[in-house]
């Protein structure tokens, strides 16, 4: 891809962006929803997280409809599952601060979702495996910290956010990766993972560690030693700072 080509890219997804985070008024429901997880003005306007246009026809006089064809936000028949289900809008943004692409979360009854067979997020078309939610807002507290704490979920990294924890980045919705490994080595001398409280979050630390312990970075997989709560965003919704180091501890993952 050329470097104009991709300019042009991020402008278009940007307008998307800037469109959806201003119709987030539009919806007292999402903004109810985003009260109830713990969201603020201050954040949902850091992150800009917005409410997907309902009406396409009025968007594609604003954004290049080709281009969201190409990112599947838009389907070839005019229609979008971002305007139907997933309507909550986490923007993607890389390290330059260039949106590549946005996910879409659905906030019906998570019963209902499963008996429509709709899952939770949607991501439109961008290189998961180069990307880390929040790198690009918390570069500087990285680089001051030589650290990082990597999660797996925006709802998680923004709860490390909300914390006093900056120095967080969420994988978005794919494995860790080579490209995230490389990226974090450049300002990193360690990491932290703290990855879902669950048999699928130990092998995925065992995955992770087996790829990448090797390779000079010391690399520490934090576990919540209280079992009730699946992942960070569910223990930060009933507990503190004061309390993260005394509940978190190094895992011994073999």
């Amino acid at each position: 891809m050329t470097q104009r080509k991709a300019s042009y890219e991020a402008d278009e997804i940007g307008k998307l962006v800037d469109i959806c985070h201003s119709n987030l008024k539009n919806s007292p429901e999402l903004q109810e929803y985003l009260r109830k997880r713990g969201m603020d003005k201050y954040l949902i306007d850091k992150y800009k997280i917005g409410f997907f246009p309902q009406n396409l026809n009025m968007l594609s006089k604003y954004v290049n409809f080709d281009l969201l064809k190409s990112k599947n936000i838009i389907r070839t028949n005019g229609t979008s599952d971002f305007s139907e289900y997933h309507t909550l809008i986490f923007p993607i943004f890389n390290e330059y601060d260039e949106a590549v692409g946005i996910s879409g979360r659905a906030t019906i009854n998570s019963e209902a979702m499963k008996n429509l067979g709709i899952p939770k997020y949607k991501n439109s078309s961008y290189k998961k495996a180069n990307i880390l939610y929040g790198f690009n807002s918390n570069l500087d507290s990285i680089i001051s910290k030589k650290s990082a704490f990597i999660v797996e979920g925006y709802f998680d990294q923004i709860a490390l956010q909300k914390n006093g924890i900056k120095n967080s980045v969420a994988i978005c919705g794919t494995a860790f990766s080579k490209g995230h490994y490389m990226k974090l080595r450049r300002y990193c001398d360690k990491l932290y993972f703290l990855l879902d409280n669950d048999d699928a979050g130990f092998r995925s630390s065992q995955s992770i560690f087996k790829k990448f312990g090797k390779y000079g970075l010391d690399m520490k997989f934090l576990k919540c030693t209280k079992e009730e709560y699946k992942d960070i965003d569910e223990y930060f919704s009933c507990n503190s700072i004061s309390t993260f180091k005394k509940d978190f501890k190094v895992i011994n993952l073999f």
